[in-house]
C-alpha cells in the first residue's frame, strides 16, 4: 500500500515542480519533463554528426548508472540545484529502502530505486554539475539520463 501511495504522491509533486526541474537541468539533459526528449536527443545527435565543423561524435553510455549514483551527493545536489524537489527526495532516500529477495532483506544504499517516479529527476539533477563542467569544453553535447553524446573537433572531444 505504501508503494502505491508513494507513486501517487511522487507523480503529483513531479507535475507541480516540472518547470523547476527543467530549469535545474537545463537544455542539455533531455530525460526530464521535455516533450519527446528522446527524439530531441536523436535530432541533436544527427545535427552534431552532419555539422561540417564536427570531426567526430562520441557516444557514452554509463553502465549501471542509476544503481551506482552516490546517494549522499545526489541528495546534496537536489537540495542546492532544485530545492522544490528536495523534501520528497530526502524523505524517500535519507533512509535506505528495503529490498526483499527470497525471504532476505537487503538495504539499498546507493543509487535510485528502480520504478520510482522520482528516479529520473533525481538522477538528472545529480548529474548536473558534471554536465555543466563538460559544457565548458570545446564540444557540443546532449544527454538523455546516463546516455551522453558529444560532437566537435577531436581535441575538444579528447578534453570532454
Amino acid at each position: 500500500m505504501g508503494e502505491v501511495l508513494h507513486r501517487i504522491v511522487s507523480r503529483t509533486i513531479l507535475s507541480l515542480v516540472r518547470e523547476d526541474i527543467q530549469r535545474a537541468v537545463g537544455p542539455l539533459q533531455l530525460c526530464v519533463g521535455h516533450e519527446a526528449g528522446c527524439e530531441a536527443a536523436v535530432h541533436a545527435l544527427r545535427t552534431m554528426f552532419k555539422d561540417q565543423e564536427s570531426e567526430a561524435v562520441l557516444l557514452v553510455d554509463a553502465s549501471n548508472a542509476f544503481n551506482s549514483l552516490n546517494r549522499r551527493t545526489a541528495l546534496r545536489n537536489v537540495m542546492s540545484i532544485c530545492p522544490s524537489l528536495a523534501t520528497i527526495t530526502i524523505n524517500t532516500y535519507r533512509q535506505h529502502p528495503q529490498l526483499f529477495i527470497q525471504n532476505q532483506k537487503l538495504l539499498s544504499q546507493e543509487g535510485t530505486t528502480q520504478g520510482d517516479p522520482l528516479a529520473m529527476a533525481i538522477y538528472a539533477i545529480s548529474l548536473q554539475p558534471l554536465v555543466q563542467r563538460l559544457n565548458d569544453q570545446n564540444a557540443k553535447q546532449v544527454w538523455f539520463a546516463n546516455d551522453a553524446s558529444a560532437g566537435g573537433k577531436l581535441d575538444g572531444l579528447k578534453q570532454w
